[in-house]
């Protein structure tokens, strides 16, 4: 008896493992997605993100359905719009009325994997941290490089059409203080949320 039980726990455990390794996957993949971005409003500004264009580089190593890692690198024009709820002067002192100032969005992360794989479907979960990096353009005004910490949270799909590469399609969200990219205007300090539908291919190892 005690064999016995000795050899089944011997199954048990190399059926576990050899399901971990069917389960296990490295890849690298670049997306491209569009944002969209929500307003907010808050110490006499009201500010309006422009929504854009990016691009989105990962580098993914998945151990088992419970325990995947990701490092992220996001990229996207990032312009914004602010304007003053007081249009007289000298309430609205310097600029009354509205400033664009253009910027650009830069967006290292690391981020955790929950993921199934089901024949040639890998549906996943995923959140993370990082840092918003916003540069602004040339302005005649004083402007300022913002860096914040940004919270990630999304969900998709791999599709392995071939051996190595594969179709991937996901929604993540990024939730982050609005950058003060002018001294011009006060920023909202209120958390905004920017939505990213994408799709792109990857490689798997």
């Amino acid at each position: 008896m005690k064999i016995l039980m000795q050899g089944a726990f011997v199954v048990v455990v190399a059926a576990a493992l050899c399901g971990a390794t069917a389960q296990a996957q490295t890849d690298v993949a670049l997306s491209g997605f569009r944002t969209f971005t929500s307003s907010s409003s808050g110490f006499g500004t009201q500010q309006t993100p422009s929504n854009s264009e990016g691009g989105l580089l990962e580098v993914r190593h998945i151990v088992n359905p419970l325990v995947g890692f990701e490092f992220s690198y996001s990229f996207a024009e990032a312009n914004e719009t602010y304007t003053s709820s007081t249009s007289t002067p000298p309430n609205c002192y310097p600029i009354c009325g509205s400033l664009e100032v253009s910027g650009k969005a830069n967006e290292p992360a690391i981020n955790w994997l929950f993921s199934v794989k089901k024949g040639n479907i890998r549906p996943f979960a995923l959140g993370g941290v990082g840092l918003m990096i916003t540069v602004p353009g040339n302005s005649p005004y004083t402007i300022n490089t913002v860096v914040r910490p940004v919270f990630i949270y999304g969900g998709g799909l791999d599709w392995s059409s071939l051996p190595h590469f594969g179709l991937r399609l996901q929604v993540r969200g990024n939730m982050t203080k609005a950058p003060n990219l002018s001294d011009e205007f006060t920023s909202t300090t209120k958390y905004t949320q920017i939505y990213e539908p994408m799709a792109g291919v990857y490689y798997r190892f």
